[in-house]
């Protein structure tokens, strides 16, 4: 499989203060990725340092490329979790929220152009909304808005930063499911900042757990089984985390589970 993201004992600090330390990791083609750690753990920051927002110390390619040498950001689509169009009261609307994906658009937009942005609004169910001032509509419409902008140039790469903050419960579902979609059905390589795991956790394929260094990166059946995890969460929570359990408390990992030996019972 093609690397997505390489990272190398990469670190970063503000005024001195380290934030992030030894962080290596490597995201590959397909990957769904749920970045998960404590407030203040250097999860934010991490994102800016492998999109270039910050200038951090190691190595970070991206398809292969060194960060300083990349140009093809049309592969990447990228959510933050505080968007300045959501912030603005500028009367602009979704779709011209949508066209701002698409690099190098100016007042002369093409036919192909507004394709590509319809497709992206029908992808995430916002096409209805095209023609309403962005700042009107709901946070969760605003979100699905934001990812058709992060998505019209058709992106083999997303990363999205708390994309669920402040929605509501259907909303939020809606969302995830969407992004299951687009990772399953299109083979888009996800990396998300989340703490709604009990939404994600049943879509993504590998777990990141950062606190200023890689505590832990593997598929979610090594996270039921790590150590380290548990130091961390607790075994009760690192279970409820990855998703693996049913709702009957089953886990298909068996006897091998540490917390199912025990006689704990984990729900998903």
């Amino acid at each position: 499989m093609q690397s997505i993201i390489r990272a190398e004992n990469v670190g970063f600090a503000y005024t001195r203060v380290p934030v992030l330390e030894n962080i290596s990791f490597n995201v590959q083609t397909g990957d769904y990725v749920g970045l998960i750690g404590p407030n203040g753990g250097g999860k934010t920051t991490l994102l800016k340092v492998l999109l270039g927002l910050e200038q951090g110390t190691g190595t970070v390619s991206l398809f292969n490329t060194p960060l300083d040498k990349f140009k093809d950001w049309h592969k990447i689509g990228y959510l933050a979790q505080k968007s300045p169009v959501s912030a603005s009261r500028f009367p602009i609307s979704a779709e011209e929220v949508v066209l701002m994906g698409l690099r190098g658009c100016g007042s002369n937009v093409s036919v192909c152009e507004l394709k590509r942005v319809h497709e992206a609004m029908q992808q995430t169910r916002t096409r209805e909304y095209a023609g309403k001032i962005f700042h009107d509509l709901s946070i969760g419409q605003q979100q699905r808005v934001l990812l058709a902008r992060a998505l019209v140039s058709k992106p083999k790469l997303l990363i999205l930063d708390e994309p669920s903050t402040a929605l509501d419960a259907q909303s939020r579902e809606m969302f995830f499911n969407l992004l299951g979609e687009l990772n399953q059905q299109q083979g888009v390589t996800i990396l998300l900042i989340t703490h709604d795991t009990g939404e994600v956790g049943k879509y993504i394929s590998k777990f990141m757990y950062v606190d200023k260094t890689v505590i832990f990166f593997g598929t979610k059946q090594e996270f039921c089984h790590s150590a380290a995890v548990a130091k961390q969460l607790g075994p009760f929570a690192q279970h409820t985390i990855d998703h693996l359990h049913n709702h009957h408390g089953h886990c298909p990992l068996g006897d091998d589970c540490e917390t199912c030996a025990h006689g704990g019972r984990a729900h998903a």
